[in-house]
């Protein structure tokens, strides 16, 4: 039985309000929400026998604010995190901590490394010195969330590199 389980989609893709259709909307929706939503489900079924354990949603800065662009992708991470809202209170009292980690920046990883050929890195190398998030740094946190004391549990933390800009 899993003690840890982080889920973590991303797809953030952006279209025109005007230009999005039904599919593009609903495809962010999956991808972003509803497969949160069957990865919960499942993992609060294997957890709540123990009476323990730790799922952890990875969400987006834009889970709390929609941009030109993103209303597709703003609202799929709107909807996991109200998701990890309610499963925090409803299995919360059982001993499970379900917590929500906002990823408020560029991660220093394959993926973005690797996007079109390394323009991908190009673009995280123009943030400067400490201006994307570590993967190490970001593990730690989810860690620090695993091992809380169940009295006082984090239910949303904001990661964001210290050279953001704004």
């Amino acid at each position: 039985m899993p003690e840890l389980v982080a889920f973590n989609v991303g797809s953030n893709r952006f279209k025109d309000l005007l230009d999005m259709s039904p599919e593009f909307v609903e495809g962010l929706w999956r991808e972003c929400c509803f497969s949160g939503f069957l990865v919960g489900q499942e993992t609060l079924r294997r957890m709540q026998p123990l009476g323990k354990g730790t799922l952890i949603f990875t969400g987006a800065s834009a889970s709390m604010r929609g941009k030109p662009k993103f209303g597709a992708f703003a609202s799929a991470k709107a909807g996991l995190r109200m998701f990890a809202q309610a499963m925090a209170r409803e299995f919360g009292p059982e001993g499970i901590h379900v917590a929500h980690v906002v990823v408020d920046g560029v991660v220093d990883g394959d993926r973005v490394n690797k996007f079109g050929g390394g323009a991908g890195r190009l673009y995280r190398l123009s943030k400067g010195s400490q201006g994307s998030l570590s993967t190490e740094a970001i593990a730690e946190n989810y860690w620090h969330l695993h091992c809380q004391d169940p009295t006082a549990w984090t239910h949303e933390l904001d990661l964001r590199p210290w050279r953001e800009s704004w």
